[in-house]
């Protein structure tokens, strides 16, 4: 797990190149990433949200597939690994 100022793309991309580069699953949101492959604490405000869906967007093998129900998360906007 990374920590990274989630606001600066210089560090942001590289960390969710890593985390994407071990993560199995094929699903994931903005959240997920914040707190499991950015080190994030507490609630990510809305740039920092922002700055993670904008980068989960433009990697890559990843498209946006709509609202997902999580159990950890509830509802959030989710993205899909494309092969």
């Amino acid at each position: 797990m990374v920590r990274c100022a989630v606001t600066d793309p210089n560090a942001l991309r590289p960390a969710v190149d890593k985390y994407f580069g071990d993560y199995p699953g094929e699903l994931i949101c903005a959240l997920q990433l914040w707190y499991e492959g950015l080190g994030g604490q507490g609630v990510p405000n809305a740039a920092e949200m922002a700055a993670i869906q904008d980068a989960i967007v433009s990697t890559p093998g990843w498209k946006e597939v709509g609202d997902v129900r999580y159990e950890k998360f509830g509802v959030q906007r989710s993205y899909k690994r494309v092969k």
